[in-house]
């Protein structure tokens, strides 16, 4: 009988001393959960990112497409996802296309990894107030610590720029513009050529993932590499993309705001600040590349 009441008593204690754990490694990133949760994502790449819609508000999205209408795709690392310091709500007409509905667009924005501010919602008022575009339709799929490699075709990634692709084309939403934001998990590098060629033979892997379903709009790339130091080699990669390859054209230097310390958070994240600096940013990458 007393073993009875130690084993069972045992497995009382093991449950729920599982249980408490799962909850701590949960919400401080401890192992297992890193773990489980990259297996969950190499699986099921469709399922990453933000995804509460219970405070979002649907709109039809036949009735923002066409006429002058911005639909950016943004793709790549955690800068192009939720994870700035503050949140914010675009005062225009901004929507998040997202699991085909469309939505008032507000941060934390649907589709990317994270669960704060972002650059798009922002840059979006800003087109808008610019005249550029009448309304803007955000398309957001970034996945925080990934490399070109993972958004390339065959990489575990790829299936989200085909998904919002063909997503989008089937929603009469065509994309107009597409902003990319990657370097910061390349292998850190001063001189290696070969690094640099694989970082664009990965990057142009997956434009052609986009050209392929007809997306024929520009690709935005971003000189971006910060995660603690700069990536010379990376840096000169998407460099020469932009220099190198018709529809590809230059980005922000997101290095030169990350090179200024008030524009940090989390170290490689943006604050308010920071975010509205690259938001303004992205707006005169926007203007050179339109001649407007």
């Amino acid at each position: 009988m007393l073993k009875k009441i130690l084993a069972a008593g045992t497995l009382i204690f093991t449950i729920t001393a599982s249980y408490f754990y799962g909850l701590v490694s949960h919400k401080h990133y401890l192992p297992p959960f890193p773990q489980l949760l990259a297996a969950k994502y190499r699986l099921f790449p469709l399922s990453i990112g933000y995804s509460d819609t219970s405070s979002k508000t649907k709109v039809p999205c036949g009735s923002i497409a066409g006429g002058r209408t911005m639909v950016a795709l943004a793709l790549g690392q955690s800068n192009t996802g939720n994870h700035g310091e503050t949140l914010y709500r675009p005062a225009g007409p901004v929507f998040n296309l997202f699991k085909g509905d469309c939505y008032r667009a507000e941060d934390p924005l649907l589709g990317p990894t994270g669960d704060g501010g972002s650059v798009w919602s922002r840059l979006a008022d800003l087109v808008i107030q610019a005249g550029l575009y009448d309304r803007v339709v955000i398309i957001p799929i970034g996945v925080g610590t990934t490399t070109a490699a993972h958004w390339a075709e065959g990489g575990y990634l790829h299936p989200r720029v085909v998904n919002a692709a063909e997503e989008a084309g089937s929603l009469g939403l065509k994309i107009t513009h597409v902003f990319w934001i990657l370097g910061g998990s390349e292998k850190l590098t001063d001189g290696d050529a070969a690094n640099r060629e694989r970082y664009k033979k990965n990057f142009l892997s997956m434009v052609r993932g986009l050209r392929n379903r007809g997306v024929t709009a520009p690709v935005y790339v971003a000189i971006g590499t910060y995660s603690g130091a700069f990536n010379r080699d990376i840096q000169r990669a998407q460099r020469e993309l932009a220099a190198e390859n018709p529809g590809i054209v230059p980005g922000p230097n997101t290095d030169a705001l990350h090179a200024v310390a008030e524009n940090r958070w989390e170290m490689v994240h943006f604050t308010h600040l920071g975010l509205d600096r690259l938001a303004r940013a992205w707006l005169a990458a926007i203007r050179r590349a339109e001649n407007k």
